[in-house]
């Protein structure tokens, strides 16, 4: 196998091998994500104290309070049934932050709003089905612009507790690690895969000339190659008879 193949089947699979890491640690945030999301300063209690923790230094969103039950008005009085009769009281919270609008007309208090600004009036668009697989309904929020501190409260019923701002920031988080993890992992497994095709085609196109041996000859028996060297004839010269001097002797 041609040099240049091995080097794209090598990186291709190296490539998706990440790819497939990648997605499975997406995967994992899913549940990472669910977990942020479910997170309950106080579940099913009546009470409770948590320290508040302002990081920006400019004051926190606060806490959001869920109660069990369904949107529904049987009395006809126009105030949801689970806001009625509901008393929550605020029995400690740190300063807030009175640059934000209301934020010191409400001094960390709880107040009721299912949707922002509508309370608990009763309104087809006035629901918040955020917890509704867990049979939670919202009914109000406490400690709106809190710098950080202590916040304790009473309840005359057992209610569930959200930090808006701690929830919110694990979720961005895990969100984002989500993204990343599927985005890289697809994205790497596309590219293993392209790295591997091309490994492919490289590994049938092209041949290994290292490998080509060089063919020999060998003479056949009884076969021999000699030089032959150029000789130059023998040269007889022969010379004219001399009349004029006869042989001596005679007979």
């Amino acid at each position: 196998m041609h040099i240049s193949a091995k080097i794209f089947l090598i990186i291709g699979g190296l490539v998706t091998v990440v790819g497939i890491v990648g997605i499975s640690i997406g995967a994992s945030q899913i549940d990472d994500l669910e977990d942020s999301w479910n997170t309950f300063e106080v579940e099913n209690g009546k009470n409770g104290t948590f320290q508040v923790v302002d990081e920006d230094g400019n004051g926190d969103t606060g806490f959001t309070f869920w109660v069990k039950g369904v949107y529904e008005d049987k009395d006809g009085n126009d105030k949801w049934d689970v806001c009625d009769n509901l008393i929550i009281t605020i029995t400690e919270s740190p300063d807030v932050n009175t640059s934000w609008d209301y934020a010191e007309d409400l001094n960390g208090e709880f107040y009721e709003e299912v949707l922002p600004w509508k309370g608990c009036a009763v309104s087809e668009d006035n629901k918040n089905i955020d917890r509704e697989e867990k049979g939670l309904v919202k009914v109000g929020r406490a400690c709106y612009g809190c710098f950080s501190g202590n916040f304790s409260f009473e309840s005359n019923t057992n209610v569930w507790v959200t930090n808006d701002d701690v929830i919110g920031k694990k979720v961005i988080e895990d969100g984002v690690g989500l993204f990343l993890g599927f985005a890289g992992g697809f994205g790497g497994i596309c590219c293993g895969v392209i790295f591997l095709i091309i490994g492919g085609i490289l590994a049938l196109t092209i041949k290994d000339n290292k490998n080509q041996a060089m063919m020999f000859m060998p003479p056949a028996d009884n076969q021999m190659l000699a030089a032959q060297t150029a000789v130059n004839p023998n040269q007889t010269h022969m010379s004219q008879p001399d009349f004029g001097n006869p042989p001596q002797g005679g007979l």
